[in-house]
C-alpha cells in the first residue's frame, strides 16, 4: 500500500494556510495600494466652490464656474428671465441678449479656452440685502484672462452692473441683468 505523501496534520496546516493566503489574496484584490482613500465626509460643493445663499457666495461660485469652465454651474447662476447687455461702441448702442444666447456664448467661450481665470476686484453694493432679502444691486469690478486651444491669450479688465433676486431668503442668488461696462 502506497504511503500517504503527508501526514494527516501537515495536510490540514497545508489547507490552513492556503485557505489563509486566498482569503488574504482576496481581500487585497479589491484594494488598490496606489489608489486614494474614500473620504469618509463628503465635500459641500458650496465650500469648494461658493454658496450662493450670500452674495459673497455668489460670486465665488461666479468664478469657480469661469475657473473651472462649466457652462452648467454657470447656467444656474442666472435667472430664467436674465439678460445680458453691453455697449456696442462702433454703432453707439446698447446691445442685449437674453438667458438663452448667454448660455451658448458662455459654454463655446469655454470650450475654446485651455484656461480661463476670473478675478472679481472691486465690490460695491448700490443696495445692501439689509434693505431687502429678495433683491440686490452690484457694481462689480473684475479683471478675465483667457487662454484658448490655439494659444491665442485675450485679457481685460471691466465692471458691471448686475442685479440679483431670489424668492426668499434662503434661497440661492440669481442673477436677473448684467449690464456690462467694460470697453473691450
Amino acid at each position: 500500500m502506497p504511503a500517504d505523501p503527508l501526514p494527516s496534520s501537515s495536510a490540514n496546516n497545508h489547507l490552513r494556510v492556503l485557505g489563509a493566503s486566498l482569503a488574504v489574496g482576496a481581500i487585497l484584490a479589491g484594494c488598490n495600494p496606489f489608489a486614494p482613500g474614500l473620504d469618509d465626509m463628503p465635500t459641500d460643493p458650496n465650500q469648494l466652490l461658493g454658496n450662493p445663499v450670500t452674495v459673497r457666495g455668489f460670486f465665488d461660485r461666479f468664478r469657480s464656474a469661469y475657473q473651472l469652465r462649466d457652462s452648467t454651474l454657470y447656467g444656474q447662476l442666472l435667472d430664467r428671465r436674465f439678460s445680458f447687455t453691453f455697449r456696442d461702441f462702433v454703432a453707439n448702442v446698447d446691445r442685449t441678449w437674453n438667458r438663452d444666447v448667454e448660455i451658448a456664448t458662455t459654454y463655446k467661450l469655454f470650450r475654446a479656452a485651455r484656461t480661463s481665470n476670473l478675478q472679481w476686484t472691486q465690490y460695491l453694493p448700490t443696495s445692501d440685502t439689509l434693505f431687502s432679502d429678495t433683491l440686490v444691486y452690484v457694481d462689480r469690478a473684475f479683471q478675465l484672462s483667457i487662454e484658448q486651444r490655439d494659444n491665442q491669450q485675450f485679457q481685460g479688465a471691466g465692471s458691471a452692473r448686475l442685479v440679483l433676486v431670489r424668492k426668499q431668503k434662503g434661497d440661492p442668488w440669481r442673477m436677473r441683468s448684467w449690464y456690462d461696462r467694460s470697453e473691450f
